[in-house]
């Protein structure tokens, strides 16, 4: 189950549990916070339907004000399960790409050049083909993320190693900055999916998207 599946779930019924839901928490920390707050909020619903707070401190509130007072409550009980809904760090994709990232260490620790055939076979089924010197990746695989292969590489850049994640089947409305896990990163729109940069060494992330956008060309025949 994904983190994605998992919220939903969870946002559709806090209180729903089944085994693969439960075993997806016990590795996921940020699931996990997310459940309890949905639990929390739901509390203050039911609390909000049983006895408006407005109706408890106001006794003289007469008959005909009490359904409004009782609708405003609880519209603002609502209201505050949509902001903690919209409002999570960057969303489920940042997430992911983090989890996805820290699941695979040794990404970070290789200094050794990767040749051109083995960036070939990273980017070989993922529609995209890359014009960035060899000599300046150090990591390239091609990974299981979302249902689909995709490109993983390790950038050495002046200020150190960045993680780039090229996601042809993953759309974002605008740029997207995220921090979780001691990792930070960007993901911004591209003209076939998006590019998601991230690093744990101060590296400009932004700087490395807007490079990779030049030098990642999509290929338009790509399923």
């Amino acid at each position: 189950m994904s983190c994605e599946q998992s919220r939903l779930l969870i946002g559709a019924d806090p209180a729903a549990s089944t085994a693969e839901l439960e075993e997806h928490l016990r590795g996921c920390e940020g699931c996990r916070q997310f459940r309890e707050e949905m639990r929390t909020l739901e509390a203050h619903i039911r609390r909000a339907l049983e006895r408006p707070p407005q109706l408890a401190s106001a006794p003289r509130l007469s008959a005909p004000w009490r359904p409004w007072a009782l609708a405003a409550s609880v519209l603002l009980a609502m209201l505050a399960v949509l902001g903690v809904w919209l409002l999570r760090p960057s969303d489920t994709l940042a997430h992911e790409v983090v989890a996805h990232v820290r699941a695979e260490p040794e990404s970070w620790l290789t200094n050794q050049h990767v040749d051109a055939q083995s960036i070939a076979a990273a980017l070989r089924g993922a529609g995209v083909e890359l014009d960035l010197a060899s000599d300046r990746i150090s990591y390239a695989q091609s990974c299981w993320f979302r249902g689909h292969y995709v490109p993983h590489l390790v950038v050495q850049t002046s200020q150190g190693p960045a993680t780039v994640l090229i996601l042809r089947h993953q759309w974002v409305s605008g740029r997207r900055t995220f921090h979780e896990s001691g990792m930070s990163g960007v993901i911004v729109p591209a003209p076939a999916g998006s590019l998601a940069v991230l690093t744990h060494t101060g590296v400009n992330t932004a700087a490395v998207a807007e490079q990779m956008q030049r030098h990642v060309h999509w290929l338009p025949d790509a399923s």
